[in-house]
Formats: C-alpha cells, structure tokens, sequence
C-alpha cells in the first residue's frame, strides 16, 4: 500500500518522502508546503508504468524500467507548481476528471464496463458537478447514490468489470470526504486494472484459472457479509468453503505467477496510453493553478 518512505541509511525511499526527507506526513506538508494526497496520487501513476525487477548486482536488491513518459512526470508535476499555488482544489478536481477518463470510450476496460455502473457513475459525477459550482449538497442527497452504486457493484458480473464497480462504489460520496481516501482508493483501482490487462496476455487456461479466482473473491467477500459467518476470520470462512480457497490459490502457484509477472510487462505498456492520459489530467489542473 501507498505510504511515505524515507531512510536515509538504508537507501530506500519512495518518491514523496525523497521530495521532503520523512516519513511524517505531518512533516511532509509543512516542508513542502503539498497536499500529501496529491503527492501520494503522481507517485501512484507513476508507480503503476514501473517494472520492478529482483537484481542481486544492484545495490538496492532490484531494478526499475519504465519509458520516458512515466519517468518525465516526476519532475513534470513538481515543474508545474509555482510556489504561490494554492493546491488545496487539485485532488478533488481531479476526482472529477479521473471518473470522466475512466467512462470514456478510450479506457482500455469500457467494454466491460456494466451500464448500471456507469449510470451511477454519471449521478455521482452530477452531484460533484453541482459541488464545484458551489451548490449546497445535503447528506440525504448522497443516501440513494450511495444505495445504487452497491447494487450496481454487487450486480456487475463480468470479473473484468470488477475494477471499475469497486472504483464507483468507494467514489459515491462528497468530494471533500473522499479526496484524503483516494490514494488507497486509486492504487486498488489501477493494481486491479493491470491484472485485469495482465490477464489478456495469458494462455487461454491461465485466463480461466485467473477468471475464476476473482469470481471466487468476490464470492468470498458475498459470504463475509452473511450474519453466520459475522465473527469467522477469512481463513476461517475458507476453511468452511474450500472451493472458494482453491479458486482463489491457483494464480498464486509458483509457475502461474511466473506467467503472470511476464505478462504484466506487455499489459503495462498496454496501458500507458491510460496512465498517460490520467497525468495530463493532473497537469492540466496543476497549470491552470498556476495561471
């Protein structure tokens, strides 16, 4: 998961603590004078279009290979901030253009997209809409959105699709009240569409094994909710379900996951067109700061 690293002796650090030197998050704001989020979000994209390779000869235990695009928006973002900027409308503006990118035509998964999905995503776009224009939200306004992107979700029945209910279901609130959550959110979001597209690089066994282990999670996460199994740990659950555990282990054995990591390769190139997309997205909002 996304966090600020730093460490000095160890040589290890994430992008974000290198840019201030700490792991605090309370000190991170108050050195660079960033909204952490919007930090932690460059890195993520940035993240997502980086192979991370074991390297016994490197120094560090591991190599990064990625294009020129990805490796360009590390300074770029930083390049477009003057120092004056108010930053604090960047993350929740971004929210807005994220959500429209990813119900476009040119996003890799639109064909697996459910249209219940996207129906909600377009009432949760119109309330953000009407947030931005300055127009009072009340709570209640919220309630049933909320109410159909979970049947929406819990409703979307292509595996593919998964990444992008799940995105929508977490996104059906205030801009304001979701903009601190939103890096978790888009990592899950982004790790999830690379397998998906890692998953169209398989052999045809591979894909249904991989298939079915996410019909089996989501199958797992169905029977969590069951008052039954309320105070049963997931091993547990697992335990009284092994059908569910077998489907779920089979992308985890040692030669499928070999596989898997090969074509992650092909299924990161794949999608940097999105990646590219979604940093523009950022830069965009970050100029017009500026302006």
């Amino acid at each position: 998961m996304i966090y600020l690293k730093w460490s000095s002796g160890a040589g290890v650090a994430s992008l974000a603590g290198t840019i201030a030197q700490t792991q605090d998050p309370g000190l991170f704001v108050t050195r660079t004078g960033l909204p952490l989020e919007l930090a932690l979000l460059c890195e993520i994209l940035i993240n997502t279009g980086i192979t991370f390779e074991d390297d016994a000869a490197s120094p560090r235990g591991f190599t990064m290979s990625g294009d020129a695009r990805i490796w360009s928006f590390g300074m770029e973002w930083l390049e477009a901030i003057a120092v004056d900027d108010d930053l604090s409308d960047v993350v929740t503006g971004f929210l807005s253009v994220c959500l429209k990118q990813i119900m476009s035509d040119d996003f890799p998964l639109s064909a697996n997209i459910d249209p219940a999905v996207r129906s909600v995503a377009q009432e949760i776009l119109q309330l953000w809409e009407g947030e931005s224009g300055g127009e009072p939200m009340p709570a209640r306004a919220w309630r049933p959105v909320r109410a159909n992107a979970l049947r929406a979700s819990e409703g979307s029945g292509d595996p593919a699709g998964y990444a992008v209910s799940d995105l929508v279901e977490s996104l059906a609130w205030p801009r304001a009240e979701i903009a601190t959550e939103l890096p978790v959110i888009y990592q899950k979001f982004l790790q999830s569409c690379l397998q998906v597209m890692t998953a169209t690089f398989l052999a045809p066994q591979d894909r249904t094994d991989w298939t079915q282990s996410q019909v089996a999670q989501r199958e797992l996460r169905r029977v969590r909710t069951e008052p039954q199994y309320a105070d049963l740990s997931d091993e547990e659950l697992l335990d009284r379900h092994p059908e569910i555990r077998q489907a779920m282990r089979a992308p985890q054995q040692p030669e499928m996951a070999a596989r898997m990591d090969k074509a992650k390769q092909q299924a990161r190139a794949a999608m940097g067109p999105f990646l590219y997309q979604q940093m523009d997205g950022l830069l965009n909002l970050l100029r017009r700061t500026s302006d």
